[in-house]
Protein backbone atom coordinates (compact mmCIF):
# COMPACT_ATOMS: atom_id res chain seq x y z
CA UNK A 1 0.00 0.00 0.00
CA UNK A 2 0.97 3.42 -0.83
CA UNK A 3 1.21 6.73 1.75
CA UNK A 4 -2.33 7.52 3.15
CA UNK A 5 -4.16 4.11 0.83
CA UNK A 6 -6.22 1.58 2.47
CA UNK A 7 -7.34 -1.79 2.12
CA UNK A 8 -10.58 -3.04 3.22
CA UNK A 9 -11.50 -6.89 3.48
CA UNK A 10 -14.58 -8.49 4.99
CA UNK A 11 -14.37 -10.99 8.03
CA UNK A 12 -16.71 -13.39 8.37
CA UNK A 13 -17.00 -16.20 10.88
CA UNK A 14 -14.98 -19.43 10.74
CA UNK A 15 -17.49 -21.39 10.94
CA UNK A 16 -21.59 -20.82 10.75
CA UNK A 17 -23.49 -20.32 14.41
CA UNK A 18 -26.38 -23.12 15.03
CA UNK A 19 -29.77 -22.06 15.33
CA UNK A 20 -31.41 -20.13 16.45
CA UNK A 21 -30.57 -17.05 13.65
CA UNK A 22 -31.04 -13.84 15.09
CA UNK A 23 -29.87 -11.61 18.26
CA UNK A 24 -32.84 -10.20 19.61
CA UNK A 25 -32.57 -6.67 21.28
CA UNK A 26 -33.62 -6.19 24.77
CA UNK A 27 -35.34 -3.01 26.02
CA UNK A 28 -31.83 -1.66 26.74
CA UNK A 29 -30.17 -2.85 23.89
CA UNK A 30 -33.00 -0.81 22.07
CA UNK A 31 -32.44 2.41 23.92
CA UNK A 32 -28.49 2.92 22.80
CA UNK A 33 -29.61 2.29 19.35
CA UNK A 34 -28.52 5.53 17.50
CA UNK A 35 -25.07 5.37 20.55
CA UNK A 36 -21.96 3.89 18.81
CA UNK A 37 -18.49 2.89 21.31
CA UNK A 38 -15.21 3.70 19.87
CA UNK A 39 -12.24 1.93 21.44
CA UNK A 40 -8.79 3.19 20.40
CA UNK A 41 -5.59 1.27 21.24
CA UNK A 42 -1.78 2.63 20.27
CA UNK A 43 1.27 0.15 20.12
CA UNK A 44 4.64 0.63 20.01
CA UNK A 45 5.65 -2.88 18.66
CA UNK A 46 4.47 -4.87 15.43
CA UNK A 47 0.70 -6.28 14.62
CA UNK A 48 1.02 -9.08 12.38
CA UNK A 49 -2.55 -8.10 9.94
CA UNK A 50 -2.82 -11.64 8.97
CA UNK A 51 -2.62 -12.90 12.43
CA UNK A 52 -5.56 -10.64 13.41
CA UNK A 53 -7.49 -11.37 10.77
CA UNK A 54 -7.46 -15.12 11.62
CA UNK A 55 -8.26 -14.27 15.10
CA UNK A 56 -11.44 -12.11 14.36
CA UNK A 57 -12.92 -14.86 12.24
CA UNK A 58 -12.36 -17.38 15.26
CA UNK A 59 -13.61 -14.47 17.74
CA UNK A 60 -17.34 -14.22 15.28
CA UNK A 61 -18.05 -17.80 16.15
CA UNK A 62 -18.67 -16.23 19.56
CA UNK A 63 -19.99 -13.13 18.75
CA UNK A 64 -22.25 -14.19 15.50
CA UNK A 65 -24.45 -11.21 15.82
CA UNK A 66 -21.51 -8.41 15.21
CA UNK A 67 -20.82 -9.89 11.59
CA UNK A 68 -24.73 -9.76 10.89
CA UNK A 69 -26.87 -7.31 9.92
CA UNK A 70 -30.43 -5.41 11.29
CA UNK A 71 -33.34 -7.22 8.76
CA UNK A 72 -35.79 -6.08 11.11
CA UNK A 73 -36.26 -3.83 14.22
CA UNK A 74 -36.00 -6.73 16.47
CA UNK A 75 -32.33 -7.51 16.65
CA UNK A 76 -29.47 -8.81 14.45
CA UNK A 77 -30.07 -11.50 11.99
CA UNK A 78 -26.65 -13.77 11.79
CA UNK A 79 -26.40 -13.21 7.97
CA UNK A 80 -22.76 -13.70 8.58
CA UNK A 81 -21.85 -10.83 5.99
CA UNK A 82 -19.02 -9.89 7.81
CA UNK A 83 -17.11 -7.45 9.81
CA UNK A 84 -14.54 -4.57 7.55
CA UNK A 85 -11.55 -4.74 8.29
CA UNK A 86 -9.51 -1.83 6.70
CA UNK A 87 -5.70 -1.61 7.17
CA UNK A 88 -4.17 1.84 6.30
CA UNK A 89 -0.46 3.18 5.87
CA UNK A 90 0.62 6.52 6.94
CA UNK A 91 4.59 6.45 7.58
CA UNK A 92 4.71 10.27 8.19
CA UNK A 93 3.47 9.42 11.35
CA UNK A 94 4.63 8.88 14.85
CA UNK A 95 2.90 7.51 17.89
CA UNK A 96 4.28 10.85 19.85
CA UNK A 97 2.20 12.86 16.88
CA UNK A 98 -0.73 11.38 18.70
CA UNK A 99 0.26 11.91 22.03
CA UNK A 100 0.79 15.74 21.68
CA UNK A 101 -2.38 16.45 20.73
CA UNK A 102 -3.89 15.84 24.33
CA UNK A 103 -7.03 15.75 22.89
CA UNK A 104 -8.40 12.24 22.20
CA UNK A 105 -12.29 12.77 21.48
CA UNK A 106 -12.08 13.90 17.69
CA UNK A 107 -9.22 11.04 16.51
CA UNK A 108 -11.70 9.58 14.65
CA UNK A 109 -9.54 8.69 12.04
CA UNK A 110 -8.22 6.03 13.41
CA UNK A 111 -11.65 4.45 13.39
CA UNK A 112 -13.89 3.37 10.81
CA UNK A 113 -17.22 5.40 11.86
CA UNK A 114 -20.64 3.14 12.47
CA UNK A 115 -23.74 5.08 11.05
CA UNK A 116 -26.33 4.12 13.25
CA UNK A 117 -28.73 5.11 10.44
CA UNK A 118 -27.23 2.71 8.14
CA UNK A 119 -26.86 0.35 10.48
CA UNK A 120 -30.80 0.05 10.89
CA UNK A 121 -31.55 -0.65 7.21
CA UNK A 122 -29.60 -3.38 7.34
CA UNK A 123 -26.30 -2.29 5.33
CA UNK A 124 -23.57 -1.91 7.53
CA UNK A 125 -22.57 -4.43 10.62
CA UNK A 126 -22.52 -3.63 13.64
CA UNK A 127 -18.92 -3.55 14.29
CA UNK A 128 -15.74 -1.94 12.25
CA UNK A 129 -11.83 -2.33 12.37
CA UNK A 130 -9.34 -0.22 11.17
CA UNK A 131 -5.68 -0.81 11.79
CA UNK A 132 -3.16 2.12 11.27
CA UNK A 133 0.74 1.33 10.24
CA UNK A 134 2.42 4.03 11.76
CA UNK A 135 6.03 4.65 11.62
CA UNK A 136 7.03 3.37 14.90
CA UNK A 137 3.83 1.21 15.72
CA UNK A 138 0.22 0.42 15.16
CA UNK A 139 -3.33 2.01 16.09
CA UNK A 140 -6.44 -0.31 16.10
CA UNK A 141 -9.30 1.44 15.78
CA UNK A 142 -12.66 -0.25 16.96
CA UNK A 143 -16.38 0.81 16.61
CA UNK A 144 -19.36 -0.80 17.83
CA UNK A 145 -23.35 -0.14 17.98
CA UNK A 146 -23.79 0.25 21.25
CA UNK A 147 -27.22 -1.65 20.52
CA UNK A 148 -25.29 -4.52 20.72
CA UNK A 149 -22.52 -3.87 23.37
CA UNK A 150 -22.20 -1.87 26.78
CA UNK A 151 -18.86 -0.58 27.86
CA UNK A 152 -18.51 -4.03 29.84
CA UNK A 153 -18.96 -6.28 26.80
CA UNK A 154 -17.31 -4.26 24.20
CA UNK A 155 -13.72 -4.29 26.05
CA UNK A 156 -13.72 -8.07 26.72
CA UNK A 157 -14.78 -8.78 23.37
CA UNK A 158 -11.66 -6.95 21.99
CA UNK A 159 -9.59 -8.98 25.41
CA UNK A 160 -10.75 -12.07 23.82
CA UNK A 161 -10.01 -11.19 20.36
CA UNK A 162 -6.37 -11.17 21.77
CA UNK A 163 -6.19 -14.24 23.48
CA UNK A 164 -8.04 -16.19 21.01
CA UNK A 165 -5.12 -14.89 18.90
CA UNK A 166 -2.28 -16.28 21.71
CA UNK A 167 -4.34 -19.62 21.52
CA UNK A 168 -5.12 -18.84 24.92
CA UNK A 169 -9.06 -19.87 26.70
CA UNK A 170 -12.02 -17.74 26.17
CA UNK A 171 -15.09 -17.29 28.70
CA UNK A 172 -18.08 -18.28 26.41
CA UNK A 173 -20.20 -15.30 26.06
CA UNK A 174 -23.62 -15.37 26.93
CA UNK A 175 -25.71 -13.97 23.87
CA UNK A 176 -29.08 -15.32 24.68
CA UNK A 177 -31.18 -11.99 25.60
CA UNK A 178 -33.84 -14.35 27.17
CA UNK A 179 -32.32 -14.53 30.46
CA UNK A 180 -32.40 -10.76 31.01
CA UNK A 181 -35.17 -10.03 33.23
CA UNK A 182 -38.44 -8.93 31.83
CA UNK A 183 -39.85 -6.89 34.50
CA UNK A 184 -43.52 -6.88 34.94
CA UNK A 185 -45.37 -4.57 32.70
CA UNK A 186 -47.49 -1.67 34.46
CA UNK A 187 -49.85 0.74 32.96
CA UNK A 188 -48.42 4.27 31.97
CA UNK A 189 -50.37 6.12 35.08
CA UNK A 190 -48.60 3.43 37.62
CA UNK A 191 -45.46 3.16 36.17
CA UNK A 192 -44.99 7.20 35.76
CA UNK A 193 -46.47 7.03 39.61
CA UNK A 194 -43.73 4.30 40.28
CA UNK A 195 -41.06 6.63 38.92
CA UNK A 196 -42.06 9.81 40.45
CA UNK A 197 -42.36 7.85 43.69
CA UNK A 198 -38.50 6.78 43.47
CA UNK A 199 -37.23 10.36 43.10
CA UNK A 200 -37.20 9.79 39.63
CA UNK A 201 -37.18 13.81 37.68
CA UNK A 202 -39.06 14.53 34.82
CA UNK A 203 -37.38 16.05 31.47
CA UNK A 204 -39.01 19.30 30.01
CA UNK A 205 -39.52 20.27 26.99
CA UNK A 206 -36.98 23.52 27.68
CA UNK A 207 -34.15 21.60 29.26
CA UNK A 208 -34.25 19.98 25.30
CA UNK A 209 -34.30 22.87 23.88
CA UNK A 210 -30.92 24.40 26.09
CA UNK A 211 -29.36 21.23 25.08
CA UNK A 212 -29.15 22.37 21.50
CA UNK A 213 -26.21 24.81 21.47
CA UNK A 214 -24.75 22.56 23.42
CA UNK A 215 -24.88 20.25 20.68
CA UNK A 216 -24.21 22.56 18.32
CA UNK A 217 -21.28 24.13 19.91
CA UNK A 218 -19.37 21.02 20.68
CA UNK A 219 -19.14 21.57 23.63
CA UNK A 220 -20.77 18.35 24.56
CA UNK A 221 -17.71 16.44 22.81
CA UNK A 222 -15.46 18.72 25.08
CA UNK A 223 -12.88 16.29 26.79
CA UNK A 224 -10.13 17.28 28.95
CA UNK A 225 -6.93 15.76 29.25
CA UNK A 226 -6.09 12.51 31.59
CA UNK A 227 -6.11 13.87 35.12
CA UNK A 228 -4.10 11.49 37.41
CA UNK A 229 -4.65 9.60 40.80
CA UNK A 230 -1.95 7.19 41.89
CA UNK A 231 -2.59 4.29 44.02
CA UNK A 232 -0.85 5.65 46.78
CA UNK A 233 -3.24 8.84 46.94
CA UNK A 234 -5.82 6.42 46.69
CA UNK A 235 -5.05 4.42 49.64
CA UNK A 236 -4.57 7.37 51.98
CA UNK A 237 -8.02 8.60 50.98
CA UNK A 238 -9.28 5.35 52.20
CA UNK A 239 -7.25 5.78 55.41
CA UNK A 240 -8.62 8.93 56.29
CA UNK A 241 -12.21 8.72 55.10
CA UNK A 242 -11.75 5.10 57.26
CA UNK A 243 -10.28 7.81 60.30
CA UNK A 244 -13.11 9.75 60.49
CA UNK A 245 -16.42 7.65 59.06
CA UNK A 246 -15.26 4.17 60.42
CA UNK A 247 -16.27 3.09 56.91
CA UNK A 248 -13.94 1.09 55.04
CA UNK A 249 -14.53 1.62 51.41
CA UNK A 250 -13.65 0.68 48.17
CA UNK A 251 -11.26 2.30 45.71
CA UNK A 252 -13.96 3.41 43.24
CA UNK A 253 -15.93 5.22 46.36
CA UNK A 254 -13.22 7.49 47.86
CA UNK A 255 -12.35 8.08 44.07
CA UNK A 256 -16.00 8.87 43.67
CA UNK A 257 -16.15 11.22 46.09
CA UNK A 258 -13.08 13.13 45.65
CA UNK A 259 -14.26 13.71 42.44
CA UNK A 260 -17.62 14.71 43.19
CA UNK A 261 -15.90 16.97 45.84
CA UNK A 262 -13.27 18.60 43.44
CA UNK A 263 -16.07 19.01 40.97
CA UNK A 264 -18.17 21.03 43.31
CA UNK A 265 -15.75 23.50 44.10
CA UNK A 266 -14.52 23.97 40.39
CA UNK A 267 -18.12 24.63 40.31
CA UNK A 268 -17.62 27.50 42.95
CA UNK A 269 -21.24 26.39 44.42
CA UNK A 270 -22.26 28.14 47.74
CA UNK A 271 -21.49 25.35 50.95
CA UNK A 272 -25.21 24.93 50.84
CA UNK A 273 -25.85 24.11 47.84
CA UNK A 274 -27.99 20.88 47.24
CA UNK A 275 -26.35 18.49 44.98
CA UNK A 276 -26.40 14.64 43.93
CA UNK A 277 -23.97 12.35 42.84
CA UNK A 278 -24.47 9.18 39.92
CA UNK A 279 -22.80 6.34 39.24
CA UNK A 280 -22.88 3.83 36.42
CA UNK A 281 -23.35 0.33 37.78
CA UNK A 282 -22.88 -2.99 35.97
CA UNK A 283 -25.97 -5.33 36.69
CA UNK A 284 -23.88 -8.76 35.68
CA UNK A 285 -24.29 -11.37 38.43
CA UNK A 286 -26.47 -8.72 40.00
CA UNK A 287 -29.59 -9.73 38.40
CA UNK A 288 -31.20 -13.26 38.93
CA UNK A 289 -29.67 -15.33 35.82
CA UNK A 290 -27.22 -12.45 34.52
CA UNK A 291 -23.73 -13.79 34.67
CA UNK A 292 -20.76 -11.84 34.14
CA UNK A 293 -20.08 -13.21 30.53
CA UNK A 294 -23.95 -11.39 29.34
CA UNK A 295 -23.11 -10.05 26.19
CA UNK A 296 -25.36 -6.89 25.76
CA UNK A 297 -26.61 -4.20 27.71
CA UNK A 298 -27.14 -4.59 31.23
CA UNK A 299 -26.09 -1.64 33.38
CA UNK A 300 -27.86 0.98 35.11
CA UNK A 301 -27.32 4.74 36.85
CA UNK A 302 -28.29 5.25 40.57
CA UNK A 303 -27.75 8.31 42.20
CA UNK A 304 -27.52 9.58 45.68
CA UNK A 305 -29.83 11.45 47.92
CA UNK A 306 -29.26 15.42 47.66
CA UNK A 307 -26.35 16.58 49.75
CA UNK A 308 -24.66 19.91 50.58
CA UNK A 309 -21.90 20.82 48.12
CA UNK A 310 -19.66 21.89 51.44
CA UNK A 311 -19.82 18.19 52.18
CA UNK A 312 -16.51 16.98 53.31
CA UNK A 313 -14.91 14.05 51.22
CA UNK A 314 -15.20 11.98 53.50
CA UNK A 315 -19.22 12.47 54.01
CA UNK A 316 -19.61 12.40 50.24
CA UNK A 317 -17.97 8.56 50.95
CA UNK A 318 -20.29 7.35 53.28
CA UNK A 319 -23.29 8.63 50.76
CA UNK A 320 -22.12 7.29 48.52
CA UNK A 321 -21.47 4.24 50.11
CA UNK A 322 -24.39 4.13 51.45
CA UNK A 323 -26.56 4.50 48.10
CA UNK A 324 -24.44 1.19 46.34
CA UNK A 325 -24.43 -0.81 49.12
CA UNK A 326 -27.97 -2.18 48.35
CA UNK A 327 -26.76 -2.63 44.44
CA UNK A 328 -23.97 -4.62 45.46
CA UNK A 329 -26.20 -7.58 46.58
CA UNK A 330 -26.09 -10.74 44.57
CA UNK A 331 -28.65 -10.68 43.60
CA UNK A 332 -29.84 -7.42 44.35
CA UNK A 333 -33.51 -6.48 45.19
CA UNK A 334 -32.80 -2.88 44.68
CA UNK A 335 -31.30 -3.11 41.23
CA UNK A 336 -34.52 -5.33 40.54
CA UNK A 337 -36.57 -2.90 41.34
CA UNK A 338 -34.55 0.06 39.27
CA UNK A 339 -35.50 -2.27 36.34
CA UNK A 340 -39.28 -2.41 37.03
CA UNK A 341 -39.24 1.45 36.61
CA UNK A 342 -36.19 1.58 33.74
CA UNK A 343 -38.51 -0.62 31.82
CA UNK A 344 -41.51 0.69 31.85
CA UNK A 345 -40.34 4.15 31.63
CA UNK A 346 -38.60 3.34 28.41
CA UNK A 347 -42.22 0.88 27.40
CA UNK A 348 -44.47 4.18 27.80
CA UNK A 349 -41.72 6.69 26.42
CA UNK A 350 -41.92 8.29 29.91
CA UNK A 351 -39.72 11.38 29.92
CA UNK A 352 -38.26 10.94 32.95
CA UNK A 353 -34.64 10.23 34.28
CA UNK A 354 -33.31 8.63 37.57
CA UNK A 355 -31.75 12.17 37.97
CA UNK A 356 -32.13 15.84 37.12
CA UNK A 357 -30.12 15.20 33.39
CA UNK A 358 -30.61 19.35 33.33
CA UNK A 359 -28.41 20.57 36.40
CA UNK A 360 -25.65 17.92 34.63
CA UNK A 361 -25.30 20.24 31.71
CA UNK A 362 -26.31 23.11 34.14
CA UNK A 363 -23.63 26.40 33.80
CA UNK A 364 -22.60 25.20 37.10
CA UNK A 365 -23.54 21.57 37.44
CA UNK A 366 -25.22 20.14 41.01
CA UNK A 367 -24.68 16.24 39.40
CA UNK A 368 -21.69 14.99 39.65
CA UNK A 369 -22.39 11.56 37.16
CA UNK A 370 -19.18 9.03 37.33
CA UNK A 371 -18.55 6.31 34.70
CA UNK A 372 -15.16 3.73 36.48
CA UNK A 373 -14.20 1.66 33.70
CA UNK A 374 -10.89 1.05 35.39
CA UNK A 375 -11.54 -3.02 36.39
CA UNK A 376 -11.71 -3.63 33.01
CA UNK A 377 -8.90 -5.20 30.56
CA UNK A 378 -8.22 -3.13 29.00
CA UNK A 379 -4.32 -2.84 29.24
CA UNK A 380 -4.48 -6.32 29.22
CA UNK A 381 -5.22 -6.88 25.19
CA UNK A 382 -2.27 -8.77 24.17
CA UNK A 383 -2.25 -10.01 20.22
CA UNK A 384 1.06 -11.83 20.72
CA UNK A 385 3.22 -9.08 20.14
CA UNK A 386 2.93 -7.08 23.30
CA UNK A 387 0.12 -5.13 25.00
CA UNK A 388 -0.93 -1.48 24.33
CA UNK A 389 1.59 1.36 25.48
CA UNK A 390 -1.82 3.51 25.61
CA UNK A 391 -5.39 2.94 25.23
CA UNK A 392 -7.65 6.01 24.41
CA UNK A 393 -11.05 5.77 26.35
CA UNK A 394 -14.35 6.21 24.43
CA UNK A 395 -15.87 9.18 23.34
CA UNK A 396 -19.31 8.78 24.97
CA UNK A 397 -20.89 11.74 26.58
CA UNK A 398 -20.14 10.49 30.05
CA UNK A 399 -19.64 13.56 32.42
CA UNK A 400 -16.88 12.25 33.89
CA UNK A 401 -14.70 8.76 33.32
CA UNK A 402 -12.36 6.97 35.28
CA UNK A 403 -10.05 4.93 33.44
CA UNK A 404 -7.01 2.59 34.17
CA UNK A 405 -3.59 4.19 33.84
CA UNK A 406 -0.89 2.49 32.29
CA UNK A 407 0.24 -0.52 34.36
CA UNK A 408 3.66 0.98 34.84
CA UNK A 409 2.11 3.84 35.68
CA UNK A 410 -0.36 2.65 38.63
CA UNK A 411 -3.32 4.22 39.83
CA UNK A 412 -6.02 5.93 37.45
CA UNK A 413 -6.61 8.67 34.99
CA UNK A 414 -9.59 10.76 34.94
CA UNK A 415 -11.24 12.54 32.02
CA UNK A 416 -14.24 15.34 32.27
CA UNK A 417 -16.01 15.95 29.30
CA UNK A 418 -19.06 18.58 28.58
CA UNK A 419 -19.74 21.57 30.83
CA UNK A 420 -16.62 20.58 33.28
CA UNK A 421 -14.04 20.07 30.54
CA UNK A 422 -15.30 23.76 29.04
CA UNK A 423 -14.73 25.35 32.60
CA UNK A 424 -11.32 23.01 32.89
CA UNK A 425 -10.19 24.57 30.00
CA UNK A 426 -11.69 28.23 30.52
CA UNK A 427 -10.08 28.45 33.85
CA UNK A 428 -6.98 26.67 32.46
CA UNK A 429 -7.05 24.16 35.57
CA UNK A 430 -3.94 22.28 35.70
CA UNK A 431 -3.33 18.50 36.11
CA UNK A 432 -2.53 18.76 40.18
CA UNK A 433 -6.19 19.39 40.42
CA UNK A 434 -7.26 16.08 42.05
CA UNK A 435 -3.99 15.34 43.93
CA UNK A 436 -4.45 18.77 46.11
CA UNK A 437 -6.63 17.42 48.77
Amino acid sequence: MSSNNSETEYIRAEVSRPTPDMWRFSPLDKACISMVLRGTWLFAGQLEVDELKKGLKKLLVHYPHLAGRMKEDGGITFTDDGVPFTVVDKPNLCLEDLYERDDFTNISEMTTAIKPARLMKGLDSPLAVKLTRLEDGFVLGVQCSHACMDGDSFYTMVYNWGQICRKQEIEEPVLDQSIFPVPAELSKEKAEKKAVKSGWVKISLLFLVKMVPLYISGTLKLRSGAFHVSDELIERLKQVIEEETGLCCSSNVALSALITKKCFEMFDHDEETSCNQVTVVNCRSRLPGVPSTFVGNASTTIATSAFKAGASISDIAAIIDQTLEPVRQKPSAKLQELLVINYNAMKHKLPYAPFDISEMHAKKPTVAYINNFSKLLIYELDFGTGKPQFVIPHNLYDQVVIWPAHPDKGGVEVYFSGIPARIIQKLGIDRSFLVDV
